[in-house]
């Protein structure tokens, strides 16, 4: 059974979130850090955009400033996602692909899925019932409505994977900070989120969040086979991080990139 680092929930801007991830990713690349699994929630709350996509195209910046919400673009692929920093947590996972392939995942929407059982049995040990499927992403499901969306980035044989657990939801707020596609309308985009995403706290009458973690870390544990032990950022991670966030991810020259 291989141990991996464990970081426990902290709250980070977004430059920050994903700063570190980036740079526990290069890390584990370089093999001065150990597989990791962290979860996280944003402060503010943040709309991330994928890898690819126009900051001008997907977030309504203004209402962001002006309500002092972050807004970043990251490394991995996907959409444009709004964090609210009391609706979500997110979790991430730095591994090697050969690890993966390991458990039988091979292709790309395998060891999607492989990553995103660990949530499943978590929930099942916390005592919910969700599903896989797809909507733009491998996502996750409960009474057929979406609570999660993942991400990967694949570098030099490794990889990174994180994605949102929502709590609850707000429709409305989401569709100020993200635009809507062309020709749609704002109240058909909140129409739809009601009627297609889910907050799993809809599903509980008392929510109890360290039960909550520690049921989504015995999950993974016991679908990726591992033992995931409480551990901290190298310095090596914390002086990256810190460079990234600096040079990178509050830098117009990433975040307009294709502006």
């Amino acid at each position: 059974m291989k141990i991996w680092r464990y970081v426990p929930l902290e709250t980070n801007n977004g430059y920050r979130n994903m700063a570190l991830d980036e740079a526990i990713l290069r890390a584990v690349i370089l093999k001065k850090s150990p597989f990791t699994f962290r979860f996280y929630k944003w402060e503010p709350s943040t709309a991330t955009i994928g890898r690819n996509q126009s900051l001008a195209d997907e977030i309504n910046v203004e209402f962001c400033k002006k309500r002092g919400f972050d807004y970043v673009r990251r490394i991995t692929g996907g959409g444009a996602v709004f964090h609210d920093n009391k609706g979500e947590i997110t979790y991430s996972i730095v591994c090697s692909l050969k690890f993966l392939e390991k458990h039988d995942a091979r292709k790309v929407l395998e060891q999607f899925e492989l990553i995103t059982q660990g949530i499943v049995e978590g929930l099942n040990i916390f005592g919910l019932e969700s599903e896989k499927g797809i909507i733009h992403c491998p996502a996750l499901f409960m009474d057929g409505k979406k609570f999660s969306g993942n991400a990967q980035v694949r570098r030099k044989g490794y990889l990174l994977q994180h994605g949102t657990i929502l709590l609850t939801i707000d429709p409305d707020l989401m569709y100020t900070v993200l635009k809507t596609p062309p020709n749609v309308s704002k109240s058909r985009m909140v129409r739809s989120v009601k009627s297609k995403c889910i907050g799993i706290r809809e599903k509980l009458e008392n929510y109890d969040e360290d039960k909550f973690l520690e049921s989504i870390q015995r999950g993974f544990e016991r679908i990726l086979n591992i033992k995931l032990e409480i551990g901290d950022y190298s310095a090596f991670e914390l002086k990256l991080a810190h460079k990234l966030m600096k040079e990178k991810y509050s830098q117009e020259s990433w975040l307009c990139k294709y502006e």
